[in-house]
């Protein structure tokens, strides 16, 4: 699986896997329907629609701060230092880069959360089973198997 994202600007992020029951945690904030109906957020009204704004904060915070490894330009930091934005802490600063600096809108934010989740709850490859570790003697006996059938086939006229 390809673990990245290409940003409209046309910068590759390079995402990793963030920890599950952190992520459903933050997911669930935005209330017990979310994760079997996410078009239930939308309905949302008053005080619930804040919380679940202040939740889609949290979310962008976790999965760009956590779920992307890249990390700003010295140049970029000090930018952001003068904006008066926290970047003591490298997950911060990650953060705030792309929600100031690189992000273009929200739905461009959204796709890198969706991206981050799925690089998350997406099934783990199977691993590759181990080559068979063969001993001198074994190779020695595949070859003279093989030198025999090929002297085989000679004699038979193959």
């Amino acid at each position: 699986m390809d673990n990245t994202f290409t940003l409209k600007c046309g910068k590759i992020l390079h995402l990793k896997p963030l920890k599950q029951p952190a992520l459903r945690h933050l997911i669930l904030k935005f209330g017990p329907n979310a994760i079997r109906d996410p078009n239930s957020i939308l309905q949302l009204g008053g005080t619930a629609q804040m919380q679940a704004l202040q939740a889609t904060e949290q979310l962008f915070s976790y999965c760009a701060g956590w779920g992307v490894e890249d990390l700003p330009s010295d140049d970029e930091v000090e930018l952001l230092r003068g904006m008066g934005f926290s970047v003591e802490q490298s997950h911060l600063a990650r953060a705030n880069w792309l929600r100031f600096l690189l992000l273009e809108d929200d739905e461009e934010a959204g796709a890198l959360i969706g991206a981050v989740m799925t690089a998350t709850f997406a099934p783990k490859p199977e691993p590759e089973p181990e080559a068979e570790t063969l001993t001198v003697e074994d190779l020695e006996a595949q070859v003279a198997a093989l030198q025999a059938r090929l002297t085989e086939k000679e004699g038979n006229g193959g």
